[in-house]
């Protein structure tokens, strides 16, 4: 799971008013700014929005697609973005905070497009190759996104959420023992986070520890009962117990907070198995398969030629 936004204010880029247009300029783009600093956040995006098609102000479009995103408006912020790009096609904070809304706005291929360019232009900054294997993994590509979340972790050693983005993608690629270390370490920083509680656990079952695995569930349970990972490995769990119907609830759990996922319904033909009914553990079995295979396509689609799909 990824952080909230994050916005910078740019200096002025793109077209140069005329000289005696600086000035008018200015003093709209103060008042808009006292505007969102009292709150009133509706004359604030009308006043940047009027800065923006007057005197194509860069600033103005990226405070107006912070203030969209933060309400939520996915759609309006990109609009802004997309018009910023125009005007400063090269600037590091318009396409990070485009990257960041495609992310949000679950268009993570177009995410990746911007931020492979940014980590060739920047190299020496962390939060492109995080961004970059964290839209990997979205579009479950979990192999490539390993190398630049371990770049993100050399620039920036002991970053909670780099840690856990690379703990989760070692667990997904079934390296526990690889994804331990970082996750506790991760826990250590940040000993509230139900999240990364619930990748430790999942790490603690992979390597056989499933007293710790059990234990570090739960806590994050405690914190967030609906999460995906902590659900899953309790349900890991009951089924090594033999408990096979406690197992079965954690993992419909589990594929309700994680729809996209293969991994619970695999679990489920195992534990439906177990409790006889085959027609159930069929039915899973298929929809394990299915969910597999569409991400399979994702990954495929993503590094298929210009011709038949998204250039890499």
């Amino acid at each position: 799971m990824i952080a909230p936004l994050l916005f910078v204010v740019l200096l002025q880029a793109g077209s140069k008013p005329a000289p005696q247009s600086a000035g008018e300029r200015a003093a709209l783009l103060a008042q808009a700014e006292n505007a969102m600093k009292s709150g009133n956040r509706a004359d604030a995006k009308r006043l940047f929005g009027t800065a923006a098609e007057r005197y194509h102000s860069v600033t103005a479009l990226m405070q107006l697609a912070r203030l969209e995103s933060e309400e939520g408006h996915g759609t309006a912020a990109m609009r802004a973005l997309r018009e910023a790009r125009t005007l400063a096609p090269n600037s590091e904070d318009v396409l990070t905070a485009f990257s960041e809304v495609s992310l949000k706005m679950q268009a993570p291929v177009s995410a990746i497009l911007t931020l492979e360019a940014l980590t060739r232009m920047y190299p020496d900054e962390p939060r492109h190759p995080y961004l970059l294997g964290v839209a990997l993994m979205r579009v479950g590509d979990v192999v490539a996104a390993i190398e630049p979340l371990r770049k993100a972790n050399a620039l920036e050693p002991d970053r909670p959420l780099t840690l856990l983005a690379l703990g989760l993608a070692y667990n997904s690629r079934k390296e526990y023992s690889e994804a331990r270390p970082l996750l506790r370490r991760a826990l250590d920083l940040e000993p509230e986070n139900a999240d990364t509680m619930a990748a430790l656990a999942e790490a603690e079952s992979g390597v056989g520890d499933l007293a710790s695995a059990e234990h570090d569930a739960a806590r994050a349970m405690q914190r967030a009962p609906a999460n995906a990972t902590a659900n899953f490995v309790i349900g890991v769990v009951r089924m090594a117990q033999e408990r096979y119907a406690e197992a079965r609830d954690a993992l419909l759990a589990a594929a309700v907070a994680d729809p996209a996922s293969p991994k619970s319904e695999y679990q489920l033909s195992l534990v439906y198995a177990r409790l006889g009914d085959q027609a159930a553990s069929d039915e899973h079995r298929t929809l394990y398969e299915r969910k597999l295979r569409a991400i399979e396509q994702a990954v495929a689609a993503l590094h298929a030629p210009a011709t038949g799909g998204v250039a890499r």
